[in-house]
C-alpha cells in the first residue's frame, strides 16, 4: 500500500546492485510499481544508469560539501533530516515537519 519507498545505504557501489539492502528493496518495489528512492553517503562515479535500471528512481547523497565520507559522519544525521527534508518536499506543497 505503499506510494513511496525510501531507503539508503552507507555507500551505494557495485555491490548494492546484486547484494545489498537496496537491491532487493528495488526488486520487491518494481512488482508492485511503487517508486524506490535512495539516500546514501556516498555514491560510487557512474552507478546512477545500473541503480535506475533496476527500478530506482532516484538517487541522493546527503553530503553537503565536498570533504571525507569518515569526517562528515560528524553532521550525517543533519545532512540526513535535510536531504530527507528536500525529497519529500517534491511530493508535498506545504512545508514538510
Amino acid at each position: 500500500g505503499a506510494d513511496l519507498v525510501i531507503t539508503g545505504e552507507g555507500k551505494v557501489d557495485r555491490q548494492s546492485l546484486g547484494g545489498k539492502v537496496i537491491s532487493g528493496i528495488a526488486a520487491h518495489a518494481v512488482k508492485k510499481n511503487v517508486p524506490v528512492v535512495v539516500m546514501a553517503g556516498a555514491i560510487e562515479k557512474g552507478i546512477e544508469k545500473d541503480l535506475y535500471g533496476m527500478g530506482i528512481r532516484s538517487v541522493f547523497s546527503i553530503n553537503r560539501r565536498p570533504e571525507e565520507l569518515a569526517i562528515s559522519g560528524v553532521d550525517a544525521a543533519d545532512n540526513y533530516r535535510l536531504t530527507l527534508e528536500s525529497i519529500l518536499r517534491l511530493l508535498k506543497n506545504d512545508e514538510v515537519k
